[in-house]
């Protein structure tokens, strides 16, 4: 269910019902791609979208409205809900990524790269991260890689509360494409995964943090330069190629004052580094697992400043 780029897409919140979110899109009142995300039936909610795919949005709502299922809704009524807020400019269409900011300032957070599907690494870098007091802990995408324990991985991320972001792989996953070498994931798992945040911002010692996967984001559908923090994606993806082109750091300078973020982390590299500019920090977030074995990264506030290093599981 890959979205074609020409409507415009919508995430609807739902109530009294399974399914936690409808995502659909809406291409000259047209409707395409409907997907129920979050819980219910997978096989019905197939079946809903499938039915309704490319059926005017007139004719969809007089199917939907008034079904009940459970407390005096159901999850064909929320999307006629969902229809009609769209229609009527109540409900606005989707960015073309996920921005979710981290509620409470942090002190000492912890920076996890590609998981690859490592499921035993996930509880082994949690027990290190909890040694070090780390108050939250970013996963930078890929959770997910070409193997076959994917779900497993996506259960130990759950299960160590850590906090994922998509990366290009999680993110087809998540858009029920299929990945070679790799064993198909449940429905369950694949909403989780399309529920995660591509881009994750939050405080730390009173600086403003942002951290992705990497430009994969620059071709999702709608995709545009004016979007929250895209200037600084588009500079670290784009003008440096993830600040390996030291020769454009000048022009990397010049922009930092347009900057909203002041501290930006990158994940697909998959190789350590730190560069600062002006105030401006840059980190590229390593592998989960590398030749030395497991290892992630600590941010922690250091009063004014930012202090990292690099931790290796033992």
């Amino acid at each position: 269910m890959n979205s074609n780029g020409k409507g415009k897409r919508y995430i609807y919140r739902t109530e009294g019902v399974c399914p936690a979110e409808i995502h659909f899109e809406l291409a000259d009142d047209t409707l395409e791609q409907v997907r129920f995300v979050g819980g219910g039936c997978p096989g019905n909610a197939q079946l809903v979208g499938a039915l309704l795919q490319g059926r005017q949005a007139g004719e969809a709502l007089d199917l939907l409205k008034g079904i009940a299922c459970r407390n005096g809704t159901s999850c064909p009524d929320q999307l006629a809900k969902a229809i009609e807020s769209a229609l009527h400019g109540s409900l606005s269409p989707a960015r073309s990524f996920n921005v979710l900011s981290d509620p409470e300032p942090r002190s000492r957070i912890g920076l996890i790269g590609d998981l690859a599907g490592n499921a035993g690494d996930v509880d082994l870098i949690a027990a290190g991260m909890k040694e070090k007091g780390v108050e939250a802990a970013y996963c930078l995408g890929n959770v997910t890689g070409p193997r076959a324990d994917n779900a497993a991985a996506l259960k130990a991320v759950r299960e160590n509360g850590l906090y994922a972001i998509q990366g290009e792989l999680d993110w087809r996953f998540g858009q029920n494409q299929e990945i070679p070498g790799a064993a198909a994931l449940n429905q369950k798992d694949r909403d989780f995964l399309v529920r995660q945040p591509h881009v994750r911002t939050f405080e730390l010692g009173g600086g403003h943090g942002l951290a992705f996967h990497g430009e994969y984001l620059q071709r999702l559908p709608g995709y545009s330069d004016y979007e929250p923090y895209a200037l600084e994606m588009n500079m670290v993806c784009g003008l440096t190629r993830f600040m390996e082109d030291e020769e454009v750091f000048p022009a990397l300078e010049a922009m930092l004052p347009q900057f909203t973020a002041r501290l930006i982390i990158f994940g697909q590299t998959r190789s350590w580094g730190r560069w600062t500019l002006e105030q401006t920090e840059f980190i590229s977030v390593g592998p989960a697992r590398d030749e030395q074995g497991p290892a992630w990264g600590l941010l922690t506030d250091a009063g004014g400043g930012v202090s990292f290093e690099i931790v290796r599981v033992k």
